[in-house]
């Protein structure tokens, strides 16, 4: 059947999308390789297209479209005339040879950046003169007439655009070149910590990808040879499983919360056109999309294998074409209508021809490859030297200098000599001329920053040394060593840091672990050894002693600091005298030794005084509560005595009255004149009036005193150093019931108000006699303040008004559940600052000899807050009074009997 016009058309069409390709791969490699390697990669892609054309033409083609020896290879057709040659033949022959360049195009972006230019022309001419039109002539052979004369097509293999024919092919070669020159420079370092070595231009790889897309409508659709209602259905089978295969890794990102790599962007949807190719005329579109997306996994998976054995695949070539093609070539068998496939074989036996097919692609196209690869890589390396894969195959393959390169061949020897005076070319309408001339003004800033730096090490008091971290020889020294040491600085290089520096022997042993080393000399290196890498880790400064050239040694302080430098790691050390510091410190450690025993003396005197404080205030409340129980006790019985008898005293006086009324009433009596004479004399009648007022007067008094004693027996408390629960309102009116001499009238001076604002108080537990003594101490110094008050109005002459009376007022109040306030509040002279701060220390008195101890604010803070765990709080302003507070727990929570 001769091929109408519109199909010639199609094909040629088909053709010319397919060369597009070769544009793609262009862009992609170019804009994933480093910018140092853009114009190999480019020139390798064009030299490749030339050299497999040609290839193709001269032997190629024979050997895949030749008449077949027994289905294995062609046997004519060799370099045939496709200028004036039979149309259809060199429509077929121009559309198979981009195929061909195809394949071959491959191999350029998983080897870029390391392989020589010779090396990979080499490699074009095996791939497109011997393994692809071989493994072509297997598959493929026949189909320019329609029938498969091949053994592999003869067995039903399918693969109907070339998902295993060009791209598993150039995958296998590729894998095979990448294992053999070996990984890029620093690809796999772990120095530096990366995986990926970035790319040049990624919006260059995008454009190339679709570039690639764009050409796979005339990979795919133009396949069938023909124009017909097969073709809308395959270019749109290719456009729906390059996008799945594009989709799935933007949804695997966002399932894991990672960013997106653009890499895989660009090499998903290109796995899911090269999984699609094999099998985009028998599948619909649902599979299509599944085999699309499935082909991205076999990629993303592919991918992680190289990393995890260390084979470079700069742009990820064998993933997308080797496994993605793989993958493809089994779909035909899973996926394909068997119909129109027509191969007559059932889909069990279609996975097994295709499978044979995949395996004997990659014994064939791997197998021989990395064979012959591995004999000429012996012989005639295939890599590129260390030196020119650093500097770019750009230059070391090709010549092609630029600025950029001008640019780092400047820092280059900057870098080999140290010599910061070196400044780049500088080309102003250019992006790598900006970058320079900025470059070139940090230079000059880093050349005065080390210039002034240079002069603070030069004039620096410390020693300033640099040590090889290896053997830790002096490698430099500032001239302060000359002054520290007695050494010039050129007496040191090259020397032993030990020269130096010395490690005290506690301080090695501690260091080696050891107590007795049997050579001093070597235990000596090896502490300073462990000491520099200890401080350089820790960063803190460590002592250490110097050596002098006179032999004598020298307390330094050294702070070590770890330098990577090329050509190697060094410390730099920074040594300190510390002689003057080391004086200065024994003088303050004498100097402590004598204020601590001072204060070891001081604290034996506060305890002795709180000591005696404890004793004057036990002696004072012992006697104190002796000499009033006595006192109650001894009044108590003569009082009760006469107390009692005056009932009779009063009954028989009022009987002898009434004996003398009558008898006075007799007229016997009356009439005696004597007697008349007598009660007259005596006033008997005032008597008899007057002597029942007398009685009753006594029977007050005795009252009164019988109140005095039953008071001072509440206040002296017998038993009271055992806690009890007591009504405190009770032990206040004692005391005021004491003190009631002093509050009454004196002289000219009022009688003195006491307000009772009583709240409702519990019982409260405590000492109660110890506390009835702080009610005596707060309430005598109360009644001071406000006879000192009065005292100084009549000596200023200040004339006496309504205005001040002398009051105290005791308030109580229950603050919640568990505590009580007392307030003492007086309206006299007040309290100055100077003596409210100091009055509840320890023998502080203000009182003049005679007068008292007037310790008796001490004794009450420590009444109420060591003994009662309460507060005691005094508010003062002079001259206008004072309120004293006790806050005091119902409950003493820890209840001491001493």
């Amino acid at each position: 059947m001769t091929p109408s016009l519109i199909d010639i058309l199609w094909v040629l069409i088909s053709a010319s999308l397919v060369f597009l390709m070769q544009a793609g791969f262009m862009c992609l490699e170019a804009g994933t390789t480093r910018s140092k390697n853009n114009i190999n990669v480019v020139i390798k892609n064009i030299s490749d297209f030339g050299i497999s054309v040609l290839c193709f033409w001269l032997f190629g083609y024979g050997l895949m479209f030749g008449q077949t020896h027994y289905g294995w290879v062609g046997t004519n057709v060799w370099a045939p005339e496709v200028g004036q040659g039979e149309t259809w033949f060199v429509v077929f022959f121009l559309f198979q040879a981009m195929f061909c360049s195809t394949a071959v195009t491959i191999v350029s972006g998983a080897v870029a950046e390391r392989m020589r230019f010779s090396s990979y022309l080499a490699i074009s001419v095996l791939v497109s003169g011997f393994i692809y039109p071989f493994f072509g002539h297997w598959a493929w052979n026949g189909l320019n007439v329609g029938e498969s004369s091949g053994w592999l097509g003869q067995l039903g293999f399918v693969d109907f655009a070339g998902s295993t024919v060009v791209h598993s092919i150039g995958g296998w070669v590729a894998l095979a070149a990448a294992i053999i020159v070996g990984p890029r420079i620093g690809r796999f370092s772990r120095k530096r910590r990366r995986r990926f070595l970035t790319g040049y231009d990624l919006p260059l790889s995008l454009l190339g990808t679709l570039l690639l897309w764009f050409g796979w409508f005339g990979f795919n659709g133009g396949s069938v040879l023909a124009l017909n209602d097969q073709v809308p259905g395959i270019i749109t089978n290719t456009v729906m499983a390059g996008v799945a295969g594009l989709v799935m890794p933007i949804l695997i990102s966002i399932f894991q919360k990672q960013k997106l790599r653009v890499s895989a962007v660009v090499n998903g949807s290109l796995a899911g056109l090269v999984a699609i190719t094999a099998n985009c005329h028998a599948v619909t579109t649902h599979n299509a999309i599944l085999i699309g997306a499935i082909g991205c996994l076999c990629m993303l998976f592919a991918e992680a294998q190289l990393q995890r054995y260390k084979i470079d695949d700069v742009v990820g070539a064998i993933p997308v074409h080797l496994a993605a093609g793989i993958w493809g070539t089994l779909a035909v068998a899973l996926f394909g209508d068997l119909t129109v496939l027509d191969t007559g074989l059932s889909r069990a036996a279609q996975l097994g021809v295709q499978l044979a097919g995949i395996v004997t692609a990659s014994i064939w196209a791997f197998g021989i490859t990395f064979f012959l690869l591995w004999l000429t890589n012996r012989r005639w390396p295939l890599r590129v030297r260390r030196r020119d894969e650093h500097i770019g195959l750009n230059i070391a393959e090709h010549g092609a200098a630029s600025d950029l390169v001008d640019f780092f061949t400047v820092m280059r020897r900057q870098e080999r000599t140290g010599d910061l005076r070196l400044r780049a070319p500088v080309e102003p309408f250019t992006p790598v001329g900006q970058i320079a001339a900025r470059y070139n003004r940090v230079i000059g800033s880093l050349e005065q920053a080390l210039a002034r730096t240079d002069a603070i090490v030069e004039s620096a008091i410390e020693v300033i040394l640099t040590v090889s971290r290896r053997d830790l020889r002096i490698q430099s020294a500032n001239p302060a060593v000359r002054k520290m040491f007695g050494l010039a600085e050129g007496q040191l290089q090259g020397t032993p840091l030990g020269t130096l520096l010395v490690v005290a022997a506690p301080t090695a042993a501690a260091l080696l672990n050891e107590t007795v080393a049997p050579d001093p000399d070597l235990a000596s290196a090896l502490a300073l050894a462990q000491l520099v890498q200890t401080a350089s880790e820790e960063g803190t400064p460590y002592e250490l002693l110097g050596r002098r050239r006179s032999g004598g040694e020298f307390p330094v302080e050294v702070t070590v600091a770890a330098l990577k430098s090329q050509p190697e790691d060094s410390y730099t050390l920074i040594v300190r005298d510390i002689t003057l510091r080391k004086q200065a410190e024994a003088a303050i450690l004498r100097a402590e030794a004598k204020d601590l025993e001072a204060k070891r003396l001081e604290k034996t005197l506060a305890e002795l005084q709180e000591a005696q404080l404890q004793l004057v205030h036990s002696e004072k409340m012992s006697s104190l509560g002796q000499l009033v129980a006595g006192v109650a006790h001894e009044i108590n019985n003569p009082v009760s005595f006469i107390h009692g008898n005056l009932t009779y005293v009063d009954e028989y006086v009022a009987d002898l009255l009434k004996l003398i009324d009558l008898y006075l009433s007799d007229p016997e009596i009356q009439s005696s004149e004597a007697i008349q004479k007598q009660v007259k004399a005596m006033d008997i009648h005032y008597l008899v009036e007057d002597l029942p007022k007398i009685l009753q007067s006594m029977r007050g008094g005795t009252e009164r005193i019988t109140e005095i004693v039953r008071s001072l027996k509440d206040f002296s408390h017998q038993g009271g150093a055992q806690r009890k629960r007591v009504d405190l309102h009770q032990g206040l009116d004692s005391t005021l019931t004491i003190l009631g001499n002093k509050l009454k009238a004196r002289g000219d001076r009022p009688e003195i108000e006491v307000v009772r604002e009583y709240g409702d108080l519990p019982l409260v537990e405590c000492f109660p006699g110890q506390l009835n003594q702080v009610f005596m101490n707060l309430l005598t110094n109360a009644i001071d303040a406000l006879d000192e008050r009065w005292e100084t109005q009549q000596a200023h002459a200040v004339p006496h008004t309504s205005q001040w009376l002398p009051k105290i007022i005791l308030r109580t109040e229950q603050v919640a559940d568990d505590r009580i306030h007392l307030h003492f509040t007086d309206n006299g002279i007040g309290i100055p600052d100077h003596v409210k701060r100091r009055m509840m220390d320890p023998f502080f008195t203000t009182k003049p000899v005679g007068q008292g101890t007037g310790l008796g604010m001490a004794i009450s803070y420590q009444i109420i807050v060591e003994r009662h765990h309460g507060k005691l709080n005094c508010l003062s302003t002079p001259g206008h009074g004072t309120r004293f507070l006790i806050d005091l727990p119902l409950i003493s929570a820890a209840a001491t009997t001493t």
